[in-house]
């Protein structure tokens, strides 16, 4: 039987472990750089090309030197963003477990920034999936407690490989830009309402009725004339007296005689 060259058996040995490194050297990994152009209170996005429907990990590298603490915490990633996944405050934490290309067994945890009891360092990174086009759009925030440095992103998917086109794009924003994305800048329609003008009149006057006290009406009674039959009596009686007295001194006729006179002593 014939021996097997040893120089054979050695260039199998090293094609078979550069075989079985080539997965592990074929993991997409995207890095870019922000700069020094973060300012507190600013935002900055990252846009992710990929592959459609496609997840990837996304994280801020090198930032497991800082505290955590106040006024020296990374950027953190923004609240309910579609598409985006985060692990669990308490834990498991299956995305921050994951351990990235090139890092010794590293996880993104251990390269990230600790949790504290003001922040915790699940808001440092997330697993993003891309839409139908292979695109997805990550935000970051920034505030007080952010530190003043030069971040980077990274971006990595153990399913790609080098030769798929994996293009990371970020862009800042200052505190002069729109603070929200997506208000709507319309002008609004102020309506002008003009109320009326009241104007308050004096009280009216009151006109207390005046009582007046009416003199008794005199009433005047015409002066009554005696009748016809009282001058007629008083007429017969002076001129049966004359006649009397005219008698009596020519025929001396007695004071009981002139009684038998009619009318003479009526009243």
């Amino acid at each position: 039987m014939r021996e097997i060259p040893l120089k054979f058996v050695m260039i199998v040995i090293i094609a078979g472990f550069l075989l079985s490194v080539v997965p592990v050297s074929a993991v997409k990994t995207t890095e870019q750089s922000i700069g020094d152009s973060i300012t507190l209170g600013s935002r900055f996005t990252v846009n992710i090309i990929g592959l459609p429907n496609s997840s990837y990990y996304i994280w801020l590298p090198h930032t497991f030197t800082m505290t955590g603490e106040l006024r020296n915490q990374p950027p953190v990633i923004a609240d309910n963003q579609m598409n985006v996944a985060e692990d669990p405050v308490d834990g498991p934490w299956p995305i921050g477990s994951y351990q990235y290309n090139n890092g010794n067994g590293q996880t993104i945890r251990d390269d990230i920034a600790p949790s504290t009891s003001e922040m915790p360092n699940t808001r440092y990174y997330a697993l993003v999936t891309t839409d139908t086009r292979g695109q997805a759009t990550v935000e970051f925030l920034t505030s007080v407690n952010t530190r003043l440095r030069s971040y980077s992103v990274k971006v990595e998917s153990p399913k790609s490989i080098d030769s798929d086109n994996l293009l990371v794009e970020i862009q800042v924003y200052s505190r002069r830009a729109p603070d929200v994305i997506g208000i709507d800048t319309t002008p609004q329609t102020v309506l002008t309402t003009t109320l009326p003008t009241i104007t308050e009149s004096p009280p009216p006057v009151t006109t207390l009725p005046v009582t007046t006290t009416s003199e008794p009406v005199q009433t005047t009674y015409p002066a009554q004339t005696p009748t016809q039959k009282a001058s007629m009596n008083i007429g017969t009686n002076i001129l049966v007296a004359g006649t009397s007295l005219l008698l009596i001194r020519r025929h001396g006729f007695f004071l009981g005689e002139l009684r038998c006179i009619p009318g003479f002593f009526k009243k």
